[in-house]
């Protein structure tokens, strides 16, 4: 019989199992790890490209902003040029211009002086001449391509004090007959651009009336003949001087 009671007792023992990598697997995990090492900077080198390629209609956009803002700084300063040239023009005008009515003042003294000699010489033969006030000195009248228009202009002057300012109207009215009857037409019925207190005078020396070329239009009615004009300067009703010219066309306008 075999004693139990004597048998040595068994040890405790500790057991770790460390598993034995196979050479399939270190082949695997090596491959792996040299296409992550592959695939990181192919992603990163991805990622660039669809970053620039995101970033391509900005960078063109900034390039033509660029190229436009060169543009608008050339233009700027060519119209800055043109400016500064304009300025320099404008002087140069202005000071024509002051040169310029100083001589039409010193024409106009000058046939100031010739009027009030003509008008002694004239005082031989007629007194009155020599009667300070308004003179029509001159009225021409224009034909058009319409066939009832008709343009005009009355140059007036003066005798008397160098000094003194005219002021007062000239009215126009057209003598002649409608419908076999004597007719006679204001400024108004003539179609001109001018009111019932007609042509404003206001000068030195002389003045050629109407400036405006609506206000110089004369338009005829339909079976209307004219025969005469006559003009008239008043001034406060009263009458400064009246004179009557016959209807006499003296050239198309020019």
């Amino acid at each position: 019989m075999i004693d139990f009671k004597r048998r040595r007792p068994l040890r405790e023992h500790s057991v770790t199992i460390h598993p034995r990598d196979s050479k399939a697997f270190r082949r695997w995990k090596r491959g792996v790890i040299i296409l992550l090492l592959i695939l990181v900077p192919v992603s990163a080198w991805q990622g660039w490209e669809a970053a620039m390629r995101a970033q391509q209609p900005h960078e063109l956009e900034r390039q033509a902003l660029i190229e436009r803002q060169g543009q608008l700084v050339t233009e700027v300063e060519d119209w800055r040029q043109r400016y500064h040239q304009l300025e320099v023009d404008m002087l140069v005008a202005k000071d024509a211009a002051v040169e310029g009515r100083e001589a039409v003042h010193e024409l106009e003294a000058q046939l100031f002086k010739l009027q009030q000699n003509l008008a002694q010489y004239q005082g031989v033969l007629a007194p009155s001449a020599m009667d300070p006030g308004i003179r029509i000195q001159a009225f021409e009248l224009h034909s058009t391509e319409t066939a009832d228009i008709f343009r005009y202009k009355v140059m007036v002057s003066r005798v008397g004090n160098e000094s003194d300012t005219v002021q007062a109207t000239l009215q126009l009215e057209v003598l002649g007959k409608q419908n076999d009857k004597a007719a006679t037409l204001g400024l108004e019925a003539l179609g001109g651009d001018v009111g019932a207190a007609g042509l404003t005078l206001d000068f030195r020396y002389f003045q050629v009336v109407p400036a405006n070329s609506e206000q110089a239009k004369l338009t005829l009615p339909e079976g209307f003949v004219p025969q005469q004009v006559k003009l008239t300067a008043s001034k406060e009703g009263k009458t400064l001087v009246e004179q009557v010219f016959d209807w006499t066309v003296t050239g198309a306008t020019p």
